[in-house]
């Protein structure tokens, strides 16, 4: 006799397919881009006040710093970088040169 299942599942996609999805603009300024996470250091006094607004309005963490960042930039003028900076693949230090 043939186990029951509980549940049926989607297959998963195919990466090609999830690839085509995606539209490759690295100029692509809308909120409906693709998250990414960000890790920074915070003042520890900015981070309780932070703790205890979100407390009080029901908000994440999360909420509060996209709201901020949002109307920070709303009404400034921003350029973009230049093409050579903005299409840089590798991220973070140089490697230290070798001595010897």
């Amino acid at each position: 006799m043939a186990k029951e299942r509980k549940f049926d599942f989607a297959p998963l996609p195919i990466v090609s397919d999830i690839n085509d999805d995606i539209e490759v603009n690295s100029s692509q300024t809308e909120s409906n881009g693709v998250p990414t996470k960000v890790t920074f250091d915070c003042d520890y006094a900015l981070l309780e006040k932070m703790k205890d607004y979100g407390y009080w309005e029901g908000l994440t963490q999360k909420d509060i710093i996209l709201e901020a960042l949002t109307r920070y930039f709303d009404d400034a003028e921003i350029r973009p970088r230049p093409d050579k900076i903005r299409n840089k693949t590798k991220v973070g230090r140089k490697p230290k040169a070798l001595v010897g």
